[in-house]
């Protein structure tokens, strides 16, 4: 590629964002797996092309060295100090797919010559080798690595080789950019974390392949600014090859998309066109925009060809294609905490829409209130009935409502807390604990996810000694002076029965009955 810049971190967002939509509740689908592997295999013949390519451009460099002689020879020595550090960045990125690979599918891995056969992956969904390479235990993965490298290769083309250009800089400012969309996410992560986590094996090794065709493409653009300093009209093109860019490779039924076509060895005098299915697309600066649309589910190709006027005036034709994935839009209704909602409580959860943006996405209840939490998704859920509660979604896409779905949850009561003394367990309790106790206490059961105290209203004192039942009563959660009194009097052996506890909570309209709890005097 060489010309016009290319629109900022467009393609390393919508590939992030295909890996989001494709953890969605965790379930990785077998048709996810099989449209980042057609993405993986698009991405592969575009590094081999784009290689091929910048490789080819160091003997143009070489032949004006021969024809002008040391007014080349500067440009050719960063140009041939670029292609060894470019390669020495990609090659490390493409061990660490082997690895990877080698790690999940053992000694018979997909892999030969260096060269990764995307149909041949076994364990394409396996969601713990990238943690396990990529990110590590303590945040000591080959991802931290990988990120200072690139950023070092980054500095290197800013700082070394196209300092004076504040064109390419700004190019390659916002391909090799690092950083975390801060739009839908509730946490702070960092770039290493927000791309790898949890991340199935293919979709880890496109990410890869992606950074590894950015750095292509950004060298792409410093060989050719590195030509222009020599003169527009010192070096012939001697290879041209038409290339893909598809940065969606998958779009919902409905929806539409782009891709461009354009020629990897690019002059400004050359005339050329792209031809697909009997239309004629006009191109500028060497690309054309081809649209697609996604009517049909399913796996669907584009062809076609791209025509040009050689120096010698002769009419030559390169041909391409590219293929893309039409998925039916899926929703996503995820309780953070329970899979119920709780009357009187902040039921937290979370909703989206594969491939749909937040602000395209309706939402309705039919048992409460949903409130939302920040932009990303999050909700707070308040039900107002015990039964059944019905969230309901439709998205905006292209335009159209289109109804996502219909989730149904239970709704319940809270359960009951559990009551006993302050600060004493078991089923004895002492004089002198008697003595300093203060009252009842009623917590909820430790596998009851939501923060939600309850305060004990009344509760009444029982003491058997003797053959005799004394018995007080108070309101609030503490003994009065009358409970105290016939409790420090029991004597050692008799019983105290705690018992007709009430207990409410915020928000819960109701007055919880809990059962009673009893302690034998001890020593």
């Amino acid at each position: 590629m060489a010309g016009g810049k290319q629109t900022p971190r467009q393609k390393m967002i919508n590939m992030m964002y295909l890996v989001l939509t494709a953890m969605l509740a965790l379930n990785v689908s077998a048709e996810i797996v099989d449209a980042f592997a057609k993405i993986e295999r698009g991405l592969d013949q575009t590094i081999i092309i784009t290689d091929v390519k910048n490789n080819n451009a160091l003997n143009l460099f070489e032949d004006a060295v021969a024809e002008l002689g040391q007014k080349a020879v500067e440009w050719r020595d960063k140009a041939k100090l670029t292609r060894a550090k470019t390669k020495e960045i990609k090659g490390y990125i493409q061990d660490l797919k082997i690895e990877m690979i080698k790690i999940a599918d053992g000694s018979d891995a997909a892999v030969k010559d260096g060269r990764i056969y995307v149909d041949s992956i076994k364990k394409m969904d396996d969601l713990n080798v990238a943690n396990q390479v990529l990110l590590g235990v303590s945040d000591n993965g080959k991802a931290y690595e990988l990120h200072s490298k690139v950023l070092e290769y980054r500095d290197f083309l800013l700082n070394d080789i196209a300092k004076d250009n504040p064109d390419i800089k700004s190019f390659i400012s916002d391909l090799l950019n690092f950083e975390v969309p801060k739009k839908g996410l509730t946490d702070v992560r960092d770039w290493e974390t927000f791309t790898f986590n949890t991340t199935p094996l293919i979709s880890a090794i496109a990410l890869l392949s992606k950074i590894q065709v950015d750095i292509l493409n950004c060298e792409s653009y410093v060989l050719d600014y590195l030509r222009s300093r020599i003169g527009k009209d010192d070096l012939k093109i001697s290879n041209v090859e038409a290339a893909v860019s598809n940065p969606n490779g998958m779009i919902l039924k409905g929806s539409s998309g782009e891709a461009e076509v354009f020629l990897v060895a690019f002059d400004e005098s050359i005339q050329a066109e792209a031809h697909i299915g009997g239309r004629t697309i006009p191109m500028k600066g060497g690309r054309a925009k081809v649209p697609f649309s996604g009517s049909n589910i399913g796996p669907s190709v584009v062809s076609g060809n791209i025509t040009y006027r050689n120096a010698s005036g002769e009419t030559e034709r390169r041909n391409f294609q590219f293929e893309y994935h039409v998925v039916e839009p899926s929703l996503a209704i995820s309780p953070t905490k329970m899979n119920v909602f709780y009357l009187g409580v902040d039921n937290p959860i979370d909703i989206s829409v594969s491939g749909v943006s937040q602000k395209d996405i309706k939402i309705s209840i039919n048992n409460g209130l949903m409130t939302p939490v920040g932009q990303g998704g999050s909700y707070i859920v308040k039900p107002k009935s015990i039964g059944k509660c019905n969230i309901s979604v439709t998205a905006s896409v292209n335009g159209e409502q289109k109804d996502m779905g219909t989730r149904e949850f239970r709704v319940k009561r809270v359960p009951n807390p559990e009551p006993s003394l302050f600060n004493i367990t078991g089923k004895t309790v002492t004089r002198s604990q008697l003595s300093s106790v203060q009252g009842v206490v009623a917590k909820m059961p430790s596998d009851f996810d939501f923060d939600l105290p309850f305060k004990v209203i009344s509760f009444t004192v029982e003491v058997i000694q003797g053959g005799v039942q004394k018995a007080e009563s108070s309101t609030g959660a503490q003994f009065n002076q009358s409970q105290r009194k016939i409790m420090t009097e029991a004597k050692v052996g008799s019983r105290i029965y705690i018992s007709d506890i009430k207990a409410k909570a915020d928000g819960i309209d109701d007055i919880r009955d809990l059962p009673n709890i009893n302690y034998q005097v001890g020593g």
